[in-house]
């Protein structure tokens, strides 16, 4: 296609510039409107990961034994006894009920979504707007800083600056009411950093923020225990889970929010309808009834990764911080870029987190099987010791 356009200084936001068009060997008349992107959109980097060929996948924190055979079998039996013509309960009553009971609140106490992060990007439609602030503590996942800029809400990113990567408390709780922020996002166990934050921590930020604190729980099944009795003392609380890591159904894109009915309602409002398909549903609730079977290949990651951990610590130049996800965050005595291309080299794919704040020369692994993880230990080792 082909044209000109006149771009005549002043024009406003409803007027046009005309222009004619060839397609197809056809004069076509069309009218170019002014930019209709926010600026702030246009300023974003997409969040994005690079195609890259391997042997063993373990830069996404996924569970890598995958979802049991027995309980896909059971998934295929419901979903060819359900009419796909139709559409899905609109109040998805039967994974909201089985939800509520695991987690031991009230059915609307709890609001299921199309993955944990669209359940994240309800909540800032619902509550940020330009001249809104945010405030979260920095490294951590990307997607809570993009999508609040998204919203036109300036975003504050306070650092984590101690070697353990601990919550400061003082200066989340003096930026939030610095600033009146609507929204404190808090990940506990923390991404990519891997560690939890203590209940005093969460509690003082509940108290003293002024905000509504949105704690992501994504890897809370593989930590030594959950903030969720913190709901029944404190309203300004939501907290974000996912089917996605410790219950293996990435795939599915299954994740839920818990909170008071009061904000759920209205997060609910700017929700798509039928956002959760029976295919994911009916997966999550055939989960949702064998627990156990889940939980049992959480305690084993558990295992496999403080095992990785101890055999990490005795590679020269790899330094692992300790980790109550799927995962574990490194730090290189050698450039980040460096290692990650001579695992690739070697059909290791791990994550490149050196461009987060506070994280130059930092890789994330995750855990993956026993074999997979003796793999990324020799490709750690050969590399490092191939380039001194």
């Amino acid at each position: 296609m082909q044209g000109e356009v006149d771009l005549t200084p002043g024009l406003g936001y409803n007027e046009v510039v005309p222009i004619t068009v060839q397609a197809c060997g056809v004069a076509v008349k069309m009218s170019q409107h002014i930019d209709p992107i926010k600026p702030e959109v246009r300023a974003l980097a997409p969040y994005t990961l690079k195609l890259h060929t391997y042997r063993i996948k373990l830069n996404q924190n996924e569970n890598p034994f995958g979802f049991p055979e027995a309980l896909k079998e059971e998934v295929w039996r419901r979903l060819r006894e359900r009419d796909w013509a139709r559409y899905p309960d609109f109040y998805l009553r039967d994974i909201t009920e089985r939800l509520a009971a695991f987690a031991g609140v009230p059915p609307d106490w709890v609001l299921v979504g199309n993955g944990s992060n669209e359940l994240l990007q309800m909540t800032f439609l619902a509550c940020l707007g330009r001249g809104d602030h945010l405030v979260v503590p920095v490294p951590t996942f990307s997607l809570y800083r993009l999508q609040g800029v998204a919203m036109g809400a300036t975003v504050h990113e306070v650092p984590l600056t101690t070697p353990g990567f601990q919550l400061p408390v003082e200066q989340i709780i003096e930026t939030a009411r610095a600033h009146r922020a609507r929204i404190v996002v808090l990940c506990s166990p923390n991404n990519p950093t891997g560690n939890p934050y203590t209940e005093a921590e969460v509690r003082r930020v509940l108290e003293e923020s002024g905000s509504l604190v949105l704690l992501d729980e994504a890897y809370i099944e593989f930590a030594e225990r959950n903030l969720r009795p913190l709901l029944d003392e404190y309203e300004n609380l939501l907290i974000l889970r996912t089917f996605s890591k410790a219950w293996a159904l990435a795939g599915a894109r299954v994740g839920y929010v818990l909170g008071r009915p009061k904000w759920l309602r209205e997060i609910a409002k700017v929700k798509l309808p039928y956002g959760l398909n029976i295919f994911s549903e009916t997966a999550a609730v055939v989960a949702l009834e064998h627990p156990e079977v889940l939980m049992q290949q959480v305690r084993r990651i558990v295992e496999l990764r403080e095992a990785l951990y101890d055999a990490l610590r005795r590679i020269p130049g790899v330094h692992p911080y300790p980790s109550q996800t799927n995962f574990i965050l490194c730090r290189f005595e050698r450039p980040a870029e460096e290692v990650f291309a001579a695992c690739l080299e070697r059909g290791v794919l791990i994550r490149d987190v050196s461009r987060y704040p506070g994280l130059a020369n930092h890789l994330r692994v995750s855990v993956g099987t026993e074999e997979e993880n003796a793999a990324l230990v020799a490709c750690l080792t050969e590399a490092l010791n191939a380039h001194p």
